[in-house]
């Protein structure tokens, strides 16, 4: 059996391009993370109050749900982080390997 081929298309971005749309696709995601924290911290601040008075007088199990929660909503966007820095690494290890295999293209003076 041969390895399929992938049929050349006329819009099909070069390897830079796919390495720009990947970096920028890694600072979207950054950027909407932030949003979302930015939103829990908005959430925190209105549970808490601003003098921390705690406005809807809360019982201390609500506290403790309201805890679990934020907590959740950390760890989940603690692991984003650490798929898109893995993201990060793997391109930058593509842009490494392609550095070098254009070195070994060019040629000596």
């Amino acid at each position: 059996m041969s390895m399929p081929t992938i049929p050349a298309e006329p819009n099909r971005p070069n390897q830079k391009q796919v390495i720009i749309d990947l970096l920028e696709s890694i600072a979207l995601e950054e950027i909407a993370l932030s949003h979302l924290l930015n939103a829990e911290a908005e959430k925190m601040q209105a549970f808490v109050g601003k003098c921390l008075d705690f406005p809807t007088h809360p019982t201390n199990s609500q506290i403790l749900q309201f805890n679990r929660e934020a907590t959740r909503f950390v760890e989940t966007v603690l692991m984003k982080e650490w798929l898109l820095l893995r993201k990060f690494e793997n391109v930058t290890d593509l842009i490494q390997s392609r550095r070098r295999v254009c070195c070994k293209c060019r040629p000596s003076k």
